[in-house]
């Protein structure tokens, strides 16, 4: 019997994601939000608006009705924006469901309202249930064209780590495991943070020794969260470090483009109220509100938050960023 595997989430990575499993002849299905997007995947093969020029594996199928296809379900993946993911792990823990179906977070994110890491929210509300964290320098157009890549699996049942990366590996796509949780989740969603900073650093044309020290910086800052929450702060793996690279090293990432785009005077009220989710917008306000709560000092992330938050210029954004980086 094939693994059925539920996939939450169809945009550009959770496309990627439920194609990569499905071409690992497991069965797959990807639960789409909109109708039109889960006609498209079953009738055409494709998801042009998240994913183009792509074609999707024959075996991929898409669906409206979660409730329907989870029933079911061994493994569930959860790939969706940070703000709805609190009010979509209530809505699996209302579910029937296998006893024995695992949970696989590839959400970057606070939840808003009690300021808690997302592995911390699963455990309250299906506190019975396997989980674990996917992390890692995972660009979806590069997964879908079966670029070498590398993910981190993190989970403390470092048994069912390994059963979750046994689901994903293949000859393009290398899953390694780690028992640190925490640090998935805290390099997951600095590193978003870091990445507008990178952006802005190119920008303003500061120069690479001022990326290189924003960097550390921002891991600085890793190590801060990480030690204040009793965990190791991991980063010498592809949820860490890799991460970190190829988010703050390349403008194709959506957070990097983000800080190049203000650096250039762009507004960010209108760069946020667009269609596109930055989650590192989303993450800045809810790391200073974090670090607040905790007593921390993070200036990095309250720098790149007070950046988004108050419409400076690009002279108060260089200003900002110059302190962050320096003064820290």
């Amino acid at each position: 019997m094939k693994n059925k595997i539920i996939v939450i989430g169809a945009g550009s990575w959770g496309t990627a994601l439920a194609n990569l499993l499905a071409k690992n002849n497991f069965d797959i299905c990807l639960i789409a939000k909109d109708e039109k997007v889960a006609n498209e995947i079953n009738l055409q093969k494709s998801n042009n608006n998240f994913l183009p020029k792509i074609v999707l594996s024959s075996s991929l199928k898409s669906a409206t009705n979660l409730a329907l296809e989870a029933a079911d379900a061994d493994f569930i993946f959860i790939v969706t924006p940070s703000q709805v993911t609190s009010q979509l792990l209530i809505e699996i823990s209302q579910l029937k469901l296998k006893d024995s179906v695992g949970l696989v977070l590839c959400t970057k994110g606070l939840h808003g309202d009690k300021l808690q890491l997302f592995h911390q929210l699963i455990e309250e509300i299906l506190p019975q249930k396997n989980y674990a964290i996917l992390a890692g320098p995972n660009f979806a157009q590069e997964v879908a064209n079966e670029t070498p890549t590398i993910t981190t699996i993190a989970s403390r049942n470092k048994n069912f780590a390994q059963e979750v990366a046994g689901l994903l590996r293949n000859k393009y796509f290398k899953a390694e495991i780690s028992t640190e949780v925490v640090a998935a989740e805290v390099c997951s969603i600095i590193k978003n943070i870091m990445a507008i900073g990178c952006g802005i650093v190119d920008g303003l044309s500061l120069g690479q020794n001022a990326k290189a020290a924003l960097v550390m910086q921002g891991i600085s800052e890793i190590k801060i969260l990480c030690e204040k929450f009793g965990s190791k702060a991991e980063i010498d793996n592809a949820a860490g470090f890799g991460d970190i690279f190829l988010t703050c090293a390349s403008n194709k990432s959506r957070n990097n483009s983000l800080g190049l785009m203000i650096a250039q005077g762009q507004k960010t009220s209108e760069l946020l109220s667009g269609d596109k989710t930055y989650e590192g917008a989303v993450g800045a306000q809810a790391i200073e509100r974090l670090a607040a709560k905790l007593g921390l000092r993070l200036p990095l992330c309250r720098a790149i938050n007070h950046i988004l938050q108050n419409g400076f210029s690009v002279d108060e954004v260089r200003l900002q960023i110059v302190d962050a980086i320096v003064s820290a």
